[in-house]
């Protein structure tokens, strides 16, 4: 399945904050977390696009970013 616009905004702005993505298969849905000093998001890969980038917004939108590092159109998208 090919990533849509907004899934490679989230992950582009994940790799500006450090945040490793990594996508695998398991039993549930995945999110975010932090394990000894590092921040991973871990995505069930089978899960559709919309899916994947609802648990980026939920999960991104509980940190505190400095808004300069937030593109204008997914400023829009995590205040939501």
């Amino acid at each position: 399945m090919k990533k849509t616009a907004l899934l490679e905004m989230l992950e582009d702005l994940c790799r500006k904050l450090s945040i490793i993505v990594k996508y695998d298969r398991f039993f549930g849905r995945g999110g975010y977390c932090r394990l000894k000093q590092k921040s991973f998001f871990i995505i069930n890969e089978n899960l559709s696009n919309a899916t994947k980038e609802d648990i980026f917004i939920r999960e991104l939108s509980q940190l505190n970013i400095n808004p300069e590092l937030i593109p204008p159109r997914l400023k829009e998208v995590l205040k939501k």
